[in-house]
């Protein structure tokens, strides 16, 4: 008996077998070079993300416009940083003008914005883009007050009682010119300046300094700018496009509204934190708090850093940015302080603080109606 061959049986599985093999090997070719695109996307995509973070803060940072020189179309400049003396040499306390003064006298909370550093960021420019006729109309109604919002507006300080304003306004009557359309307008002075009040408000110049306020609290505004800082404090520590120092009272007197979290203890175990930032695409933002008496810095840092860890365990893999600038959030702890720095999303400030975007609704609504 002949028994039948199994060679073209074998052959028809080795050929499938081969045709298998060679599909797979294809597809893991396919898989590796998009893995290797993406991964190469991703890289550039984080590279993007970390060149859009300005630097933190840093003590003996000079302020100044980020605007390019006249005839430089170069783009914005970055600010440039005061060299401080070699480690071990004492820093010599510079003398404060008005408006640093200002912000260094007690207050419960007080903050300071460099105007003149963010005008050309893209924080600005989304200012100007979503309320384009907003902004035009604070222009012109400025303008006819003698000020150039852009150009002549150097620094803003706030304060519970009022604020203030400096720039180029010496030899130019601004704060006569506000008050010239408040109704029943008063004039007096006060230490040699003069004072325009109203009912409810008052103003004054100092030169180059606006101050502002309720009329009550001008006499209080004026002693701000014109008494000079307390000897224990040190101009230099009044730094960053965005400078803010709180006692914490107002938060402490909400105390208990809501579900705690490791944020809110955090803040419980401080007496006062100095908040500083640099803005561009994004923020860089430092925070400094003073721990209250009895409580550990060490463990203060300790829950801040387990908050920031649970939060990038949150964080998407896929969402590059803000993976990223997770990446970027340390923090430290002496004797003395407890400090924190975080990187964070222009955008997504935007979207959480609900900012108004006039000019972007009608696309919006478009897009909903097709």
């Amino acid at each position: 008996m002949r028994i039948p061959s199994r060679a073209p049986a074998a052959r028809a599985r080795a050929a499938r077998d081969l045709r298998t093999a060679a599909v797979a090997a294809c597809v893991l070719a396919l898989s590796g070079v998009a893995w290797v695109w993406m991964s190469r996307s991703a890289v550039e995509r984080r590279d993007k993300v970390l060149s859009s973070v300005p630097a933190f803060p840093t003590r003996g940072q000079e302020q100044q416009s980020r605007r390019a020189p006249a005839g430089d179309s170069s783009g914005p400049v970055a600010p440039r940083r005061v060299d401080l003396p070699p480690a071990g040499e004492p820093v010599r306390a510079a003398k404060a003008d008005a408006m640093t003064s200002f912000v260094l006298k007690p207050a419960h909370n007080v903050a300071l914005v460099q105007v003149n550093a963010l005008l050309n960021t893209p924080l600005f420019d989304r200012i100007r883009q979503c309320m384009p006729a907003e902004w035009e109309k604070t222009t012109e109604g400025a303008a006819q007050l003698g000020i150039d919002l852009e150009r002549d507006v150097d620094r803003l300080a706030v304060t519970a009682e009022g604020m203030a304003m400096s720039g180029f306004f010496e030899g130019k009557p601004i704060a006569r010119n506000i008050a010239r359309s408040w109704p029943d307008l008063e004039e007096r002075e006060y230490r040699g300046h003069p004072v325009w009040l109203s009912k409810h408000s008052g103003i004054a110049q100092i030169g180059n300094l606006l101050v502002l306020g309720s009329r009550d609290s001008m006499d209080k505004l004026l002693d701000r700018a014109l008494d000079p800082a307390p000897e224990s404090a040190d101009p230099q520590d009044v730094y960053g496009d965005v400078f803010m120092r709180s006692d914490l009272s107002d938060l402490r007197g909400s105390a208990g509204r809501g579900t705690p979290d490791a944020m809110s203890a955090i803040l419980d175990g401080l007496s006062g934190v100095t908040v500083r930032a640099n803005v561009w695409d994004t923020v860089a933002l430092s925070v400094e708090g003073k721990p209250e008496p009895g409580r550990s810095v060490n463990d203060l840092a300790g829950m801040a850093r387990g908050a920031i860890a649970l939060a990038r365990e949150q964080v998407d893999p896929s969402d590059v940015e803000l993976a990223t600038l997770a990446e970027l959030a340390k923090v430290s702890g002496s004797g003395e302080a407890l400090n924190i720095d975080l990187a964070l999303p222009m955008n997504d400030l935007f979207d959480k603080l609900h900012f108004p975007c006039p000019a972007r609704e009608p696309e919006a609504a478009s897009r909903v109606s097709r």
